[in-house]
């Protein structure tokens, strides 16, 4: 059993009660989880892609940014050029080594699973949807969801769900910063153009949410199978409080400014001023931050440690 591990009482005789043949809330929990995300991706795609007025919103957005990136690109710039295919595989590598440390043959294929499928699952969108003929922006290349966002993001959530348990709070903080200034830096882009909207970065986040969350889910069907609460281990609550509190406030406080700016942009559009531009880009940066600092917080909050069976049956 690996350091932080709770241990979980079993039936007497070694076989599971009656009640946990039932969907455990270990098991219904992600996998709720999972449906919210893929549903927040849909809409997402409808009311920002499709519909004439998110479409002038994220116009004014991507006009805004212009002033940032003169001064920003060659950050983002280095930013950016960092995600490449040969930083995917180390990552793949390094998470199954983790896995593999801990004899954990299950969350190395997990964390296969949520890379590949995240990752994968973008760009196939990418080639299946397509920008309305009548968009607000000039720039009709469809760019939903974000490539690199998805790599952030997916990462992220790969941290969390090979680490030992005791390091995970921190990488979820550390994770969520992680997604947001990749996810805006794309917004920013270099000094040619920005690259990519709100929405395609949100959309991307909440895709690795949606294959995190599958990946648990069948965690905890595995651990249920064989006896364990589904939702047995979760770290103990003095160890994720402040990481909680920290990623929900922050989370909050984005939520509630940029909802607020976005708002103020979507009753005024189209925007023709500088000073509506620079709102309507502030309040999808802080859009995207929320969505960064709440899906980190809900993997924390529902990826319990599960106690590995005597032979990791995956």
């Amino acid at each position: 059993m690996n350091e932080g591990d709770v241990a979980v009482q079993r039936p007497s005789g070694g076989a599971a009660s009656p009640g946990t043949r039932a969907l455990a809330p270990g098991v219904l929990a992600p996998a709720i989880a999972a449906v919210v995300s893929l549903l927040l991706v849909v809409v997402t795609w409808r009311l920002f892609v499709v519909t004439p007025r998110g479409q002038m919103v994220e116009e004014a957005a991507r006009i805004g940014s212009r002033e940032t990136r003169d001064s920003l690109s060659d950050v983002t710039g280095l930013l950016l050029d960092a995600v490449t295919v040969p930083s995917v595989v180390i990552v793949v590598i390094a998470a199954v080594l983790i896995a593999l440390v801990q004899k954990r043959w299950s969350i190395a294929i997990a964390a296969i699973v949520v890379l590949v499928g995240a990752n994968l699952t973008t760009q196939v969108l990418k080639e299946v949807l397509e920008r309305p003929v009548e968009d607000a922006s000039p720039i009709v290349l469809n760019s939903f969801p974000s490539g690199h966002a998805t790599v952030a993001a997916s990462v992220a959530a790969t941290a969390l769900l090979v680490l030992p348990i005791r390091w995970r709070p921190p990488a979820a903080v550390l994770g969520a910063f992680l997604a947001a200034v990749l996810g805006i830096s794309t917004m920013i882009g270099n000094e040619v153009a920005a690259w990519h909207r709100a929405s395609d970065v949100v959309a991307a986040m909440l895709i690795a949410a949606l294959w995190y969350f599958l990946a648990e889910t069948v965690l905890a069907a595995i651990a249920q199978r064989h006896g364990e609460s589904g939702s047995g281990g979760n770290p103990p609550r003095a160890l994720v409080k402040i990481p909680l509190r920290i990623l929900t406030v922050l989370g909050t406080i984005c939520l509630g400014l940029g909802g607020g700016a976005l708002a103020a942009t979507a009753v005024r559009a189209p925007i023709t001023t500088d000073l509506g531009y620079q709102v309507a880009f502030l309040g999808s940066v802080l859009g995207v931050a929320a969505v960064a600092f709440f899906t980190l917080a809900m993997m924390l909050r529902l990826r319990p440690h599960h106690p590995r069976p005597q032979a990791d049956p995956l």
